[in-house]
């Protein structure tokens, strides 16, 4: 896959949030619409695109070889939480911003970037890794990502009711799904995928919107951010080139790994933030800038695979 290519295709879901930008701007959308279509994403479209993205790869690659990519996929979640938090004690982050800029560090936009970039740059035949991935991130960011997102103090200690919501339970199902070898009937598959394609979409026309909600200046009052980029789209990926040299698995892995440590701050930030009262204005901060320079990042990255 060539730089131009891979660039086009992630150029062409930037120009998807400056519509959702554009339609803020023109009142064809407001805040109450965004909160009705994160509830959307949330609840069906993204619940949707996780059975349908698992369930439809069965039988693809081994059990064995799932097994190896889920073990691999939550030690580069380790790894990115040491790397945030490296980051918090370098830059000082305040008590206020610590659980989001750490949210930022660990969560990429796996689902709504990852899957096109990482079809676009080694095939569909790819994207059964890219799933695992997925699947690891939904446990973990409707789980520890809740509560890291959350900056309401009253509200901060762990609650088991966090857990339950239909991300995090279309995960597990899956998994279940997925090692039972049970598959569900045609039609009923066919109305997930549906339902699930409206999901990259709607996400970036919803962090469109929310960057319209914020003055022009204030995206750049945030110093912090700035070498937060650096982090998250340059240092995090070298790490991982240097990592996965040392574990004995096929390049496909190795590649889907890398550009997937690449992805900009994860859409749901913006999303979770809006649902659970955290820092809506740093997290489009971070899904804004991180968005726009992976367009020229990954695109060099994908040079030295």
């Amino acid at each position: 896959m060539s730089f131009m290519d891979t660039a086009a295709q992630i150029i062409s879901l930037f120009l998807i949030m400056v519509v959702g930008y554009i339609m803020y701007k023109r009142n064809v959308i407001d805040d109450a619409a965004t909160i009705r279509y994160t509830k959307l994403i949330m609840n069906i479209s993204l619940p949707s695109q996780i059975i349908t993205a698992f369930i439809s790869n069965q039988g693809i690659v081994s059990n064995r070889e799932v097994i190896t990519v889920f073990g691999i996929t939550f030690v580069a979640y380790a790894v990115y939480a040491v790397i945030g938090m490296a980051f918090l004690a370098i830059t000082r982050v305040p008590k206020q911003q610590r659980g989001t800029y750490m949210f930022m560090a660990m969560f990429g936009n796996v689902g709504f970037m990852g899957f096109p970039v990482i079809s676009a740059i080694f095939g569909d035949e790819a994207l059964i890794y890219a799933v695992i991935f997925m699947v690891v991130f939904n446990v973990l960011v409707y789980s520890i990502g809740i509560l890291l997102i959350n900056t309401n103090d009253e509200n901060k200690g762990f609650n088991l009711k966090k857990l339950v919501n239909m991300p995090f339970i279309a995960a597990v199902l899956s998994i279940i799904l997925y090692f039972a070898n049970i598959k569900l009937p045609d039609m009923v598959m066919t109305s997930f995928n549906f339902m699930g394609n409206i999901t990259t979409p709607v996400a970036m026309l919803i962090l469109g919107a929310t960057v319209a909600t914020m003055p022009i200046k204030e995206l750049f009052d945030e110093w912090r951010i700035y070498p937060f980029i650096i982090v998250k789209l340059a240092i995090m990926p070298l790490i991982a080139i240097a990592l996965i040299q040392f574990v004995n698995v096929s390049e496909l892995i190795r590649g889907t790994v890398i550009v997937l440590s690449a992805t900009p701050v994860a859409t749901n930030a913006t999303m979770l933030a809006i649902e659970y009262g955290g820092d809506t204005k740093l997290t489009s901060k971070g899904i804004f800038f991180t968005t726009i320079l992976c367009m020229l990042s990954i695109p060099l990255l994908t040079l030295i695979l």
